[in-house]
């Protein structure tokens, strides 16, 4: 099978820098990649999870994958979880097994940018793939299937059938085990794999090779989409901001894309769309925003995590001879208690300069021309009595520092964080 060993050889040329973690079941895909990467001389760890699913034949699966690694001198980590216990709340099986993996995954690519997962699907398994993501509605990015290469997973079976793979096992006397359970049709990939799938070959000889040609067609698509929304995300990530015209440019497939780059179910962007009135928001779970609000020209992503600030107060001798928006001037003996920041809480009022009365700083907020995440954010300063300060918009005349005053204040808004780093 030098056809199979030289394609290996020649993928991984581009990936000799790195260290590869190949997640091994067992089964004859993964025991031969681990043969091909232990030729090839890589820098190799083996990782092995044991969901505790199949009682003695779990341990022997994770039996076979350490002794053979260490007959090949490969280390070797395994990773026993009781997905059973998981399960007992509910949940499909495939998919919390998948989220042990990908968990377990990501906590590898983090660690070092050197690393990378290497895994065994091949051509059988494209197919397989390409029909359950049909059967979900997935879109361009699921008929695109898996990559050869993509974000630290390498798959360099992927042009090979199971018969190839099956009997490069066979000439080399590679060891494996099978996982009785592929043979159950309970769930629906198995059907697929024992029914369907068979019944389809032997009326279309060509059906794989056909569904493999549709593969290339919509990568080539995926890979167009990626690159034309990619600076737009860029964009966002930057400003947090989503100009409307911006995205009416794009296309519906352009916008499921630019969802999908920013964490976002593609069911969202119809949602998006219903937005049609200034201050409406959406929520999201999981993604690289909290939630997306509709501002006068634009959307406006939320960020989950916030930067923190804190007031500083000072004494000074006079005050300036002018006054901007980022700081407020207090006569010490017009406060009541000690002076605090918040963010702004429905009910707030406010005494402004310059009117008599109070106004809400809701409406102040809302005549204001600033962004939905500053204005979610709004700060105020306030004592025991009242609110001083709408930061950045309006200045209570209930304490403000005038030329008689004997011990003037001055008020700010620092970054903790910038602070602390500099006392450090």
């Amino acid at each position: 099978m030098l056809k199979l060993s030289e394609h290996t050889r020649s993928i991984w040329q581009n990936l000799r820098s790195k260290t590869v973690f190949l997640a091994c079941s067992g089964g004859v895909d993964s025991m031969v990649l681990l043969h091909l990467l232990n030729n090839l001389k890589v820098n190799l760890t083996v990782i092995h999870v044991n969901y505790q699913l199949r009682g003695e034949e779990s341990i022997r699966d994770a039996e076979l994958v350490q002794t053979v690694c260490f007959e090949l001198g490969v280390p070797c980590e395994i990773r026993t979880v009781d997905l059973k216990k998981t399960l007992e709340n509910g949940g499909n099986l495939q998919d919390e097994a998948r989220k042990v993996r990908y968990s377990w995954f990501d906590e590898i690519l983090e660690e070092d940018s050197a690393n990378c997962i290497a895994l065994a699907h091949h051509q059988d398994d494209q197919v397989e793939t390409f029909l359950m993501n049909l059967a979900r509605k997935s879109g361009i990015v699921g008929l695109a299937c898996m990559k050869q290469e993509h974000d630290g997973i390498v798959r360099p079976l992927l042009d090979f059938s199971k018969a190839e793979i099956l009997k490069y096992a066979q000439n080399n006397n590679l060891q494996w085990r099978e996982d009785q359970s592929n043979q159950s049709n309970n769930y629906t990939r198995n059907r697929l794999r024992n029914e369907f799938i068979p019944f389809v070959k032997s009326e279309i000889v060509d059906f794989d090779s056909s569904v493999l040609l549709l593969i290339d067609a919509f990568q080539q698509t995926q890979l167009e989409l990626e690159q034309t929304v990619h600076p737009i995300v860029a964009s966002i990530i930057e400003s947090a901001a989503l100009p409307f015209s911006s995205f009416n440019d794009l296309n519906e497939f352009e916008q499921v894309e630019l969802f999908r780059q920013l964490k976002i179910p593609a069911s969202y962007v119809p949602r998006l769309n219903s937005l049609t009135k200034r201050g409406k928001r959406l929520e999201f779970n999981d993604a690289l925003f909290e939630s997306v609000v509709r501002d006068e020209d634009q959307f406006t992503f939320l960020e989950k995590e916030h930067q923190s600030v804190q007031l500083l107060v000072q004494e000074v001798d006079s005050l300036p001879i002018s006054f901007d928006k980022h700081q407020a001037y207090f006569d010490a003996s017009k406060i009541n208690g000690k002076l605090q920041l918040r963010t702004w809480e429905v009910g707030d009022r406010i005494s402004p300069i310059g009117m008599n009365g109070s106004q809400l700083v809701s409406d102040i907020i809302k005549d204001s021309k600033i962004t939905a995440d500053a204005k979610r954010d709004q700060l105020v300063v306030y004592d025991t009595d009242s609110i001083l300060w709408c930061v950045g918009l309006k200045i209570s005349r209930n304490a403000i520092a005038d030329a008689n005053t004997k011990k003037i204040l001055r008020c700010s808004i620092i970054d903790s964080a910038a602070e602390e780093s500099e006392v450090q």
